[in-house]
């Protein structure tokens, strides 16, 4: 997900935890920033839930051409330089697994970030 702030700062994250005058930001168990209220504008989540048995969520990020898999396992991964044709299929794909298995996995560079 991502906290917008009322600068357009965008502060990407895997959690966050409202205190009482504003948002902490966490990234892979890390404090990666602090957001007063005042200074929110939204937060906005970036991946998209869908219907499989071994994939929770699918997100993509324009700018950076980053692809981002929550997996039921709960592990997340951020696969890099992925096209926006090939995020596109695979969320429409009939088997998320098995599109996952035969166009991503191994395809690309990637790092876990959960």
């Amino acid at each position: 997900m991502k906290a917008i702030t009322v600068g357009d700062e965008r502060i990407e994250c895997d959690e966050l935890e409202e205190g009482r005058n504003g948002l902490v930001l966490y990234h892979a168990d890390r404090i990666v920033g602090y957001v007063p209220y005042e200074r929110l504008d939204c937060v906005t989540e970036t991946r998209t839930p869908v219907a499989s048995s071994s994939i929770r969520s699918i997100g993509y990020d324009d700018e950076a051409e980053r692809l981002e898999i929550e997996f039921e396992s709960g592990g997340v991964y951020r696969y890099a330089d992925v096209a926006r044709d090939t995020y596109e299929e695979f969320l429409s794909a009939r088997s998320h697994g098995s599109y996952f298995h035969e166009n991503i996995r191994g395809q690309y560079d990637y790092h876990r970030i959960r």
